[in-house]
């Protein structure tokens, strides 16, 4: 199980590797249950979700036009 609490998926059955280095992806925190859903491995992961954009959440509250 992973430092973040969250289960984790023994994926070594499906013979995933990561789409940005090509590591083997050994565990992950969904079931695959497509070949759709593209892979990270623990290092290249981090580096992708942190260029992500923030959701949108609206308009701020405040002023009215």
């Amino acid at each position: 199980m992973a430092a973040t609490g969250r289960k984790m998926y023994d994926v070594r059955v499906y013979n995933l590797k990561c789409v940005e280095c090509g590591k083997p992806v050994e565990e992950l925190p969904f079931e695959p249950l497509s070949s759709a859903r593209p892979v990270y491995c623990p290092d290249c992961n981090p580096k992708r979700t942190s260029t992500k954009k923030r959701p949108y959440q609206g308009r701020p509250k405040g002023r009215r036009h």
